[in-house]
């Protein structure tokens, strides 16, 4: 990338803002143009000062790496787009293999820097096995993300649930096997764009964050996945990286004016030391802080078991409603037993008394609604009252209210 490289593609990004398109750019270069010396530097700033006049425009961006795509062209408009796809098999990353032994002294394998191993990281979202799969998923990038003009709609209410739930009945509904977010999505939206990894290393699955379209308008998804390996094989507890793809997917949204709903079933956050050392506590905060200060509006609803703070880092939305066969724990039951009669086999009995139930906490006003759930009325029906919930709650645009 040299002088002319740089303002063309700043020249592409301000055609594609002026026209209220997203930017695609197909990448294939070694990096800045040795021979320029520090001009060639200079168009790194150059073309991030344009993509971030498409951030503020609004304007969704799409990188699609070739090989190879390295140095000061990876490091800037190719690493700061929205979504990132690569080429299986592409030569991805800062400094090359080559490069890399010349400097350090030190042996790095060919394979070293490639687009698998930036899947693997989490550091793009997408694996295409050759160039038509990659053609293919442009294409429904570019669907999936196009600005659209938002339409309201007059979707009536779902019909409120009267099943009333509580204590140890309402736990054992809440982690009875049931769909997951994954699940969920694919049956309210088949075709979805999946942002995959935090950007800093990591992708964990426990959080799963896309881009869909539920009665042809736009939504973030993000959910709480129960049935995705955790640590220390705990099924759906997120780790600081999870809060960290959400942040970056919540963020995502703000910018494209996309509204956001969530999906929440979990027993918690991780909660080993690694990821407490990882900055679990951090990323929650900063998830709870980025869901309220977004100006797009949020849903959240509850669709198993909301496991503490862990759950309530995607709850501060400005509507809430839960299943029937949902809770939402200030602490697990077991732990609250433990703590209590120092014996988590009191967790039944314990679990009277901490009010968790959907109904319990829409009589205290902490949720907007009670959904029928798969365990009291079937997965059809709490699928199609998920839907209408959606629609009327998030393309009816509600006035903002103060978050809870």
């Amino acid at each position: 990338m040299g002088r002319t490289h740089g303002r063309r593609i700043a020249e592409g990004i301000d055609l594609a803002i002026a026209r209220g398109v997203p930017f695609v750019a197909q990448i294939a270069s070694g990096g800045a143009r040795t021979q320029e010396g520090y001009e060639a530097l200079y168009q790194m700033g150059q073309t991030i000062s344009a993509m971030n006049r498409a951030r503020a425009a609004g304007i969704p961006s799409i990188s699609w790496l070739c090989h190879p795509t390295m140095g000061g062209v990876h490091a800037s408009y190719a690493a700061a787009a929205d979504l990132i796809l690569a080429e299986h098999g592409a030569a991805v990353g800062f400094a090359g293999p080559r490069v890399v032994s010349a400097l350090t002294g030190e042996h790095v394998d060919e394979t070293s820097h490639t687009a698998d191993v930036y899947a693997a990281a989490g550091l793009i979202d997408a694996l295409a096995p050759d160039r038509a799969s990659a053609q293919h998923m442009v294409a429904e990038w570019v669907w999936a993300v196009h600005p659209q003009q938002w339409e309201p709609n007059t979707v009536a209410p779902p019909t409120e649930s009267t099943v009333a739930l509580t204590g140890w009945e309402a736990v054992q509904r809440a982690r009875a096997p049931r769909a997951s977010a994954r699940q969920i999505l694919h049956a309210l939206s088949p075709r979805f764009v999946e942002l995959r990894g935090d950007r800093a290393g990591h992708d964990d699955r426990c959080m799963l964050a896309a881009i869909a379209r539920v009665d042809d308008q736009r939504v973030l998804v993000i959910g709480t996945d129960r049935h995705s390996p955790g640590a220390a094989g705990r099924r759906g507890s997120p780790t600081a990286s999870g809060y960290r793809k959400a942040v970056r997917a919540i963020r995502i949204a703000s910018r494209w004016r996309i509204p956001i709903v969530t999906l929440i079933d979990t027993a918690g956050a991780d909660p080993t030391p690694a990821s407490d050392r990882a900055g679990l506590t951090a990323a929650i905060a900063e998830t709870i802080a980025t869901l309220q200060a977004c100006d797009v509006p949020t849903l959240g609803i509850v669709t198993g078991e909301g496991g503490s703070g862990g759950a309530y880092a995607l709850a501060t939305t400005d509507r809430l409603l839960m299943q029937d066969d949902a809770v939402f724990e200030v602490i697990a039951p077991e732990g609250a037993a433990s703590i209590l009669l120092r014996d988590p086999a009191q967790a039944p009995q314990v679990s009277e008394l901490m009010g968790l139930g959907a109904a319990e906490l829409r009589a205290r006003g902490h949720s907007h609604g009670t959904l029928p759930g798969p365990t009291t009325h079937g997965e059809k029906a709490a699928h199609d009252s998920l839907r209408r919930a959606i629609a009327h709650h998030l393309f009816h645009r509600p006035r903002r209210e103060e978050k809870r």
